[in-house]
């Protein structure tokens, strides 16, 4: 799941609300965007992570190709939901090739799948302070089904799927490459999006904590579309403010309010565990990115349960846009949204850190 892809990688974010793709190139000593858009996807085309409507998949693949007028092939592109594992885990110490032989048996006992039925990676962490002869280890595992999943609609829409990523790993990377941080800071990356929020706490461009919730942006949704009694559309329009709320905007205030507490008292919960977990390399600050980051109270609720500084992470702030391909108000739009895609176009350029 972690080879390194051709210097003409396309990030291919396959969301649950929309398909998002990146194409990013390093020219010079910058990193210029060539290609972005954002193509939606019918409700329930994604649920949980997996797919459910194939055909509306590729077609949005498609249509993102052609509007795009994308030629590349070699795509990256990423997962999360129930089917992926991400654990750290202490195994003993050895070297990475070691590891790789023996990773199936080493870490049967984490899974809670047949080992048989998932596919395995990892990154070793480091070796454990207090007693060297262990060592920290991120694994993950996802279940076979759903790489193939993944892999079969980006094929049928013409592709070739290089790598396969997780959701949070690709919005870490995105961070560590376009707003670098000094070795002293320890930044917590919440990526929200419409049905899972990942969480990757780092540390000297390491992931030391990692998590999916399956909760996003979409619960803003369902309860305005359940409480009032409106339509799927209806309830996104009002939601973002696309369409006036009228006597409905107390009302709309508070299921925002609610639902932007219910998000951020789970990465208060993040936060808490990783304090009591790395005592000595506490969170310096919150970077919020992901489509439903600018959601109303979420910001400020994050800064009252943590009490670090919260900002908003646009990953295209560290690239440059290329005039008469890129379209900058899609740009303005959905910054927060493109994390993930901007973070599997940057795969390729892993070497050159």
């Amino acid at each position: 799941m972690a080879l390194m892809g051709s210097k003409e990688l396309i990030g291919l974010d396959i969301g649950s609300s929309a398909i998002k793709l990146a194409h990013v190139k390093p020219v010079g000593v910058e990193f210029r965007v060539k290609k972005f858009g954002v193509f939606p996807l019918p409700p329930d085309a994604i649920v949980d992570g997996a797919i459910m409507d194939h055909v509306s998949v590729i077609e949005g693949i498609k249509t993102a190709l052609r509007e795009l007028k994308v030629k590349e092939k070699e795509v990256a592109t990423s997962l999360s939901g129930h089917s992926v594992i991400i654990k750290k885990v202490v195994l003993p110490t050895t070297t990475p090739e070691e590891l790789e032989e023996s990773i199936q048996w080493e870490v049967e006992q984490y899974i809670p799948f047949d080992i048989k039925d998932v596919k395995i990676d990892f990154q070793v962490i480091g070796p454990l302070k207090e007693d060297p002869s262990k060592m920290d280890v991120l694994l993950v595992a996802v279940k076979t089904d759903l790489v193939n999943d993944y892999v079969s609609v980006i094929k049928d829409a013409g592709l070739t799927p290089s790598i396969v990523d997780i959701d949070s790993i690709a919005a870490g990377n995105a961070f560590e490459l376009c707003h670098p941080v000094s070795d002293e800071q320890v930044p917590m990356v919440v990526n929200v999006g419409a049905s899972f929020m990942n969480i990757n706490i780092l540390h000297s461009g390491v992931p030391l904590f990692t998590r999916d919730v399956p909760m996003g942006g979409g619960m803003y949704t369902s309860e305005i579309q359940k409480q009032l009694a409106v339509s799927f559309e209806t309830a996104e329009e009002l939601k973002v403010g696309k369409k006036d709320a009228g006597d409905r905007a107390e009302k709309i205030t508070e299921i925002m309010r609610t639902v932007s507490n219910i998000l951020s008292t789970e990465v208060q919960r993040s936060y808490n565990f990783f304090s009591a977990t790395y005592p000595d390399r506490l969170v310096t600050k919150v970077y919020l990115t992901g489509g439903a980051a600018k959601s109303a109270f979420l910001k400020e609720m994050l800064v009252e349960k943590i009490g670090v500084d919260v900002e908003l992470f646009d990953p295209f702030e560290g690239l440059t846009l290329e005039e008469g391909s890129v379209d900058p108000s899609m740009v303005s739009g959905f910054n927060t949204a493109a994390t993930v895609a901007v973070g599997l176009a940057l795969r390729n350029q892993e070497a050159r850190r």
